[in-house]
């Protein structure tokens, strides 16, 4: 066998980016469209421009649900090993999501006026943020089950009539924007009605995408099976997900605790911006592996030369952020003094930390297609919590934030380290991919 080569000719690393580009380019299409609806809103001034940064935060749930099922159900349907198996997890995965969704939105319609009034303590902004909470939450339902159709479109690689859609849906999204937040008088809850119109639309078009899976009903006992036996994964990868978002949320608090450390605030939480921004490719590529890892063998050697590739590549990268690191927050943010320095701080650990993500991405995948969603969970946790949170910690108490920030770096070399050591040399054979991707060791 070739280097980086499997025995259809195509190599490795080229199979991977195939996937990884589509999914990178969705979540960046997304995330326009996330800016137009604030772009939009802002003219209606500061209070909602305050409002908008509620809703999303107070729906977390709902984020690190998709965040969960999208990538399991992707990998369940790229390592089905027959037909049958494949039309039953995009069923189940559809009628999973679609029950969570449900769920989620009954119980937010419920409590999230109470949440609403009892933390947003000014009227127009609690008012501004109880409408746009209505109509995300509404949405719900149609926007997961949406998000889980297109994880299947990609591991189906059937992702480019779907990328068209999004791209199509940016553009209309603008429009909407346009005319429901004032054309039809909404004001703010028109920003978030034109989003919910956008996500029924997306999901009839991914269900039409997947029409020919859906033809065939798929008895309701085998969903029902189908989802007790993802339901440990989809669990544990909630929980992975929960960590990263976790690990932000306990940071941000501790710098908010106390007045004289706003200027560290304010670094970081730029810092943050510019770091969801650099972690998008490494989301991307981990998920790529992931399908490509359970949708076929590879190598040892193939991977290895995966890994060299892109530990040349991310490296290059590290190096470009390095040097960029030295002055963003003058020129991006107006940023200055200790805040300026503990932005850069940030970005150059980051960069450090880069390269070392990047690998535990490729690593992250195999373990994920094998079914081993604990093994990824434990080494998030303890890069986190065990290694970045305490060095964060001694590093702000020490007024140092080189230290501070330097436990990124390391705890993503340990991840990355604990998580490659742990793969076996070659995937045992299974039976069924589907149902052994659904064991999690």
């Amino acid at each position: 066998m070739a280097d980086g080569v499997n025995a259809s000719g195509v190599p490795l690393g080229r199979r991977v980016l195939s996937l990884m580009g589509p999914i990178m380019l969705a979540s960046v299409m997304g995330q326009t469209i996330a800016q137009t609806d604030l772009w939009v809103v802002s003219r209606l001034g500061e209070e909602a421009v305050a409002a908008a940064a509620l809703p999303a935060r107070l729906l977390l749930v709902d984020s690190l649900t998709a965040m969960a099922m999208g990538p399991v159900v992707g990998l369940l349907v790229a390592g089905a090993a027959t037909a049958h198996a494949r039309r039953r997890a995009v069923q189940g995965g559809l009628a999973g999501a679609t029950l969570l969704g449900a769920v989620i939105g009954a119980l937010g319609l419920v409590l999230m006026p109470w949440v609403a009034d009892a933390l947003i303590a000014a009227p127009a902004v609690r008012e501004h943020a109880g409408a746009a909470l209505f109509w995300l939450l509404v949405a719900t339902p149609f926007r997961l089950a949406q998000f889980v159709g297109a994880m299947v479109l990609f591991a189906l690689r059937r992702g480019r009539p779907l990328l068209r859609l999004y791209a199509a849906a940016v553009v209309l999204n603008a429009a909407l924007d346009v005319w429901f937040v004032y054309g039809l008088g909404l004001g703010f809850a028109g920003g978030y009605a034109s989003t919910c119109a956008i996500a029924v639309l997306e999901w009839v078009v991914t269900l039409w995408l997947l029409r020919d899976h859906l033809a065939v009903r798929t008895r309701a006992a085998e969903i029902l099976r189908w989802l007790r036996q993802a339901a440990r994964n989809m669990a544990t990868e909630w929980l992975n997900a929960l960590s990263r978002f976790g690990f932000e949320l306990v940071l941000v608090v501790l710098l908010a605790a106390r007045a004289a450390w706003s200027g560290q605030l304010a670094g970081f939480s730029a810092g943050l911006v510019l770091v969801a921004a650099m972690l998008l490719p490494v989301g991307a590529l981990a998920n790529a592996t992931g399908m490509v890892a359970a949708a076929d063998e590879a190598s040892a050697r193939e991977w290895a030369a995966l890994r060299r590739r892109f530990a040349l590549i991310s490296s290059a990268v590290a190096g470009a952020l390095l040097v960029a690191a030295f002055g963003p927050g003058a020129w991006l943010y107006g940023l200055r003094g200790e805040a300026a320095h503990w932005l850069g701080a940030l970005i150059a650990c980051q960069a450090v930390a880069l390269p070392f993500r990047v690998l535990a991405a490729v690593s992250e995948g195999r373990h994920k297609a094998a079914g081993r969603f604990g093994t990824v969970l434990r080494g998030r946790l303890v890069q986190e919590f065990a290694l970045a949170l305490p060095l964060f910690v001694v590093g702000l108490l020490l007024d140092s934030a080189v230290l501070a920030c330097s436990g990124v770096a390391l705890g993503c070399a340990v991840n990355e380290w604990l998580l490659h050591r742990s793969l076996p040399e070659r995937e045992p054979p299974v039976p069924d991919r589907s149902a052994a991707a659904a064991v999690s060791t």
